[in-house]
């Protein structure tokens, strides 16, 4: 196990959640030093217009935990009868213990070490598909950047945006000016229980690849 080889993070590289230690401690200055990194990704006429909110206030945290769940119900009542086994992922293998893993992380949000909220400048809403795809583009390079660099510090973090569905409420928490910029996503900081983790089960390339023509 090489965390410095880049193979082997790039494809060990996990959504982790059951596996978060939920009572390390984590320091500040080794995620600033993710950031760091993570700051190099590529961006839009390299403008840097990102902007980070890392929390780890105890009492703060407990408040995003209420939150997100209420962003949870609110997404799960969207769905209305495709829940359960009506859910479009549900006959994938493996999904029943990816739905174990959300309900543990959703269960036991208040004892998160650290949460980080990227943003990206400007709101999406009514812009041209270029427009908003330059901005997605300039945003979350940066993001998996930092996902990498926890790897290495043998860290992870989970890709979550359940927390959207309340993002003005979320907003106003964290004192996010929400005309002005759009959050990204929430993601947890934490040490992981272990470091062995293995590829994940994808399509093969000759499913999703086409050469010079798409092909269904």
């Amino acid at each position: 196990m090489d965390l410095n080889s880049a193979e082997y993070v790039l494809t060990t590289t996990r959504t982790v959640r059951k596996r978060l230690d939920l009572e390390k401690r984590v320091p500040r200055g080794v995620v600033e030093e993710c950031l760091r990194i993570a700051l190099q990704a590529p961006n839009g006429s390299n403008m840097n217009t990102w902007r980070w909110v890392i929390v780890d206030d105890r009492e703060t945290i407990g408040r995003i935990a209420e939150l997100y769940r209420a962003g949870m119900n609110d997404h799960v009542a969207s769905l209305g009868e495709n829940t359960g086994s009506g859910y479009k992922a549900a006959g994938n293998p493996g999904f029943q213990a990816l739905a174990d893993s959300v309900q543990y992380f959703l269960d036991n949000l208040e004892h998160l070490q650290m949460v980080a909220f990227p943003l990206m400048a400007g709101r999406p809403e009514g812009r041209s598909v270029f427009d908003q795809a330059s901005m997605w583009g300039s945003s979350l390079q940066s993001v998996w950047s930092f996902f990498l660099a926890l790897r290495t510090r043998g860290m992870g973090s989970a890709w979550t945006t359940v927390h959207l569905w309340r993002e003005r409420e979320f907003a106003d928490l964290l004192g996010i000016p929400f005309e002005e910029y759009t959050q990204v996503g929430m993601f947890p900081i934490a040490y992981t229980i272990g470091l062995d983790f293995k590829v994940a089960r994808r399509k093969p390339v000759e499913e999703v690849l086409s050469w010079n023509h798409f092909e269904s």
